[in-house]
């Protein structure tokens, strides 16, 4: 009788760790199929397990480096944008120096002194006529009261177009009209001892004009007379007469005074003379 119980007993423990090992078998089979569904639907858990099973040392250079990666592709689109944004604004800007107004914006602080060829630059709308203090028939010796509104105005620099008018006043002599226009030099300096100033060549006439009146074929001399003078002052002597070689179409009936086209590029040499 007892040796039958201690048989049932055997049996009903043999059968309950077949039930536990049953149990436990499903459970792991159970796990592994939740760790692949987690690896199918979240790869980057599955990125970050397999991390964890590596060191901490190469966790960390792996990480270093994706970020690395992310940045320069940042940096490169980023610069790609910046390309592309400043080719577009330089397609927008005008080029320095051809403009109209943006020429006539970078002399708004500027004012010039001259004759009637300096005229030219209000009656073609080149400059603004607050900017300019001119009048036909002026001369060196007679600049004085012109040169005295020019200064009224403060410049930020001072650009004197005289001579023309000197060359029948002085009947030709050079050496007389230098020693007016210096007067007029040392006005400025009295006045203005630090005002940038800068000295416009008389412009060149054509033959016609010399057949004409003679006296306007010293020209040449009258300029190399008042290049010497600059020289001696400090004083930038610009000479733009060249810019009218070849375009005897660009002078007016009476051969002397000028036509449009060559104002702006008048101006454009004494942009680069004043560095403006």
């Amino acid at each position: 009788m007892r040796t039958r119980q201690k048989r049932k007993g055997k049996n009903r423990n043999r059968g309950l760790l077949a039930a536990v090992l049953i149990l436990a078998a499903a459970c792991v089979w159970q796990g592994c199929q939740i760790r692949q569904k987690e690896k199918e639907e979240f790869p980057a858990l599955a990125w970050i397990t397999a991390l964890e099973q590596r060191d901490t040392g190469e966790i960390k250079a792996a990480l270093n480096a994706r970020d690395e990666a992310e940045r320069q592709q940042e940096e490169a689109e980023r610069a790609e944008q910046e390309a592309v944004s400043g080719a577009q604004a330089g397609e927008e800007q005008p080029e320095k120096g051809t403009d109209k107004d943006s020429l006539r914006r970078r002399f708004e602080q500027a004012v010039l002194v001259g004759d009637s060829v300096a005229e030219g630059f209000i009656d073609y709308e080149i400059l603004d006529p607050s900017r300019i203090v001119a009048q036909k028939g002026l001369r060196a010796d007679s600049a004085g009261p012109d040169i005295e509104k020019a200064l009224d105005l403060s410049p930020s620099c001072l650009f004197l177009s005289i001579g023309l008018n000197d060359l029948e006043y002085c009947a030709g002599d050079s050496g007389r009209f230098v020693k007016e226009y210096e007067k007029r030099l040392q006005e400025i300096r009295d006045r203005a001892p630090e005002l940038p100033l800068y000295v416009n060549a008389i412009m060149p006439v054509l033959p016609a004009a010399v057949e004409k009146k003679p006296v306007l074929a010293h020209v040449g001399d009258f300029n190399a007379a008042l290049k010497e003078l600059c020289a001696k002052w400090g004083i930038t002597f610009i000479d733009s007469g060249d810019i009218l070689a070849g375009h005897e179409e660009w002078y007016q009936k009476d051969s002397t005074h000028l036509t449009s086209e060559p104002y702006t590029l008048w101006l454009q040499r004494m942009e680069e003379a004043a560095g403006i």
